[in-house]
């Protein structure tokens, strides 16, 4: 019986890929040669509302929506549910400060110096949070005792690396659709370089995880397998994320390497269309897996 579903997905797709995209510009802002936030920008206008949008599709799929509010009287460090949920608004609370800090750093009475260390904090403060929650998304199924997300721990694993691989791929995306905050050339083309290596990451945890699936010897493990390989889920899995989110993405990101990509219109549209793929092929890999984990 299917109980959660295709709504939940969109949470756990929004929510990772939101937590992704930041993790991403921290690093890419904190380890690169520019330092003016465009990135940071771009993951958080971005990031806020997915997260919004998740919370949304969670209360949705709950049999009471109207009693959300008791996931957050207090926290059951036994729930990944309840865990995840403080999560999820942690996250969204350190963005919004984030943003309101930028809005009003000329008109609040605070000193640059001062100020400029507490955004810091914020920064890294997000970046911790956006570990974690890119894991919940994983550990959440992961906490159940359906075979097909309770068998192995590369679950949280797979789920992070597809984060990630999400969250470049749209800020990616967004600088080259928008215009937004353009992002720096050389930082798109070194975010495709991560994304490719993000995506090999991606092949060998999904590779293991289904050699530990099929070894684990718990009942229903290899059945639940089966579903996803040559059962009913088979064709969105062999479409979706193998073709969809991993091989054709790798390709064309290979065949890219290096250039630049505003200077070449088929350089940009093979970009764009990737980095879709990923995106897109980031969601069908968790409706797979939600719903292969309750057939």
């Amino acid at each position: 019986m299917i109980t959660w579903g295709f709504t939940v997905s969109l949470d756990l797709w929004l929510a990772g890929m939101a937590a992704g995209a930041y993790l991403v510009a921290f690093l890419a802002e904190r380890f690169g040669k520019h330092a003016d936030h465009r990135l940071l920008h771009t993951a958080l206008y971005f990031g806020i509302p997915a997260a919004f949008g998740g919370v949304i599709f969670l209360l949705t799929d709950l049999s009471y929506p109207l009693r959300f509010w008791h996931l957050f009287v207090f926290i059951n460090f036994r729930s990944p549910m309840s865990i995840g949920s403080w999560l999820l608004v942690l996250w969204m609370t350190i963005s919004m400060l984030i943003v309101f800090l930028w809005l009003t750093r000329n008109r609040i009475p605070i000193k640059p110096v001062i100020l400029k260390r507490i955004t810091n904090f914020l920064h890294t403060a997000g970046f911790f949070v956006s570990v974690f929650l890119m894991s919940y998304t994983g550990v959440l199924l992961s906490a159940s005792n359906q075979p097909l997300w309770s068998s192995t721990v590369l679950l949280p694993s797979l789920f992070v690396v597809s984060a990630i691989s999400t969250g470049a791929a749209i800020l990616i995306l967004l600088s080259l659709i928008t215009g937004i905050w353009k992002i720096y050339g050389e930082t798109i083309r070194r975010m495709v370089q991560v994304i490719s290596v993000v995506i090999v990451v991606e092949i060998v945890v999904l590779l293991v995880y289904f050699f530990l699936l099929s070894r684990s010897g718990i009942p229903g493990a290899t059945e639940s397998m089966s579903q996803l390989i040559t059962g009913e889920l088979a064709v969105p899995f062999w479409f979706g994320v193998v073709l969809l989110a991993i091989l054709l993405p790798l390709v064309l990101y290979v065949v890219n390497w290096g250039k630049k990509v505003r200077e070449r219109k088929i350089v940009l549209v093979s970009s764009i269309a990737s980095s879709a793929c990923v995106i897109f092929g980031g969601l069908i890999l968790r409706t797979v897996i939600v719903i292969g984990g309750q057939l």
